[in-house]
């Protein structure tokens, strides 16, 4: 009788992958939910949560806004007050650095509100899915809302949904339910053109 031999295949990376961005999805939706009215009180926006791991371990985020900006002081005030729920509430499951910051230039979107208030910004977009053929979009954001089809037919407001155009003038719809980061990509002023005719003038030697 000839031998046979079975051949089992292992595909340990996804679903390993899968088990993390799992784990880091649950704790920055509790950490939201406990940092976000105990920010309010003191009329801070929780604007973002950010956990990720680094080459020097876990770090834990929070991006943090409010009317007139924040300071150095809101940042450390926010940083003491959080470690002490996060100790008492204990919603991580390992040994983590806490960072609070504002926002930045590069502003993250996460909220519908976010993306309103975005409309007419250059964003740049992530994707858990394909849409259509891509899961990455940079381009202008030229509205955000309900789709009107939805509230046409009688269904109510219909899925909210992002309209970015590129470079090319292309314009795409994306769902704000397959979105997995976006944020605001800064434009940086262009620098003012030199008058024509009135270059930089070479030093000379002063005659004697």
């Amino acid at each position: 009788m000839g031998e046979f031999y079975a051949h089992f295949f292992c595909f340990y990376p996804p679903f390993a992958e899968m088990a993390m961005m799992q784990t880091t999805q649950g704790v920055e939706a509790e950490v939201r939910r406990l940092a976000e009215p105990l920010l309010a009180r003191d009329g801070i926006g929780l604007v973002d949560v950010e956990y990720r791991r680094e080459a020097a371990g876990w770090t834990l985020t929070l991006f943090i806004d409010k009317q007139g900006g924040v300071s150095l002081d809101d940042c450390q005030h926010v940083s003491r007050t959080l470690s002490t729920v996060l100790d008492v509430e204990d919603p991580i499951p390992h040994r983590y650095n806490l960072q609070v910051s504002s926002p930045g230039l590069d502003r993250p979107l996460r909220r519908e509100s976010d993306f309103v208030a975005a409309v007419g910004s250059l964003v740049r977009i992530a994707t858990h899915e394909p849409v259509g053929d891509r899961r990455h979009f940079t381009g202008r954001l030229t509205a955000a809302g309900p789709e009107a089809a939805g509230a046409a037919a009688g269904n109510g407001a219909g899925p909210f949904r992002l309209h970015v155009t590129d470079e090319t003038g292309t314009t795409r719809a994306v769902p704000l339910d397959v979105i997995r980061k976006a944020h605001i990509v800064y434009e940086w002023p262009e620098p003012p053109e030199r008058p024509a005719g009135r270059g930089r003038k070479r030093p000379g030697r002063k005659r004697a």
